[in-house]
């Protein structure tokens, strides 16, 4: 394989990761507040449960609860 090939290659990946992200962000603005929040902080802005937790002073547990849920409302989007 010729570096020409390799780096195209690289590039439609590139492009398709970029789609993806793009439908997962899309699919994220449709789940309703406060749902919303915790997937965006948590698998767009990086932060863990620990911290999303902590920023909007819920315990931990509560937290993984709403994130289930939220979790679920995605899902349910994708369907």
């Amino acid at each position: 394989m010729e570096l020409e090939d390799c780096f195209s290659e690289l590039m439609n990946n590139v492009i398709e990761e970029k789609n993806n992200q793009k439908k997962i962000v899309e699919q994220v603005n449709k789940i309703e507040q406060p749902f919303k929040n915790i997937l965006f902080e948590v698998y767009i802005q990086g932060k863990s449960l620990v911290k999303v937790a902590s920023d909007k002073d819920y315990d931990y547990k509560h937290m993984c609860y709403k994130h289930g849920v939220a979790l679920k409302k995605f899902d349910e989007l994708d369907k």
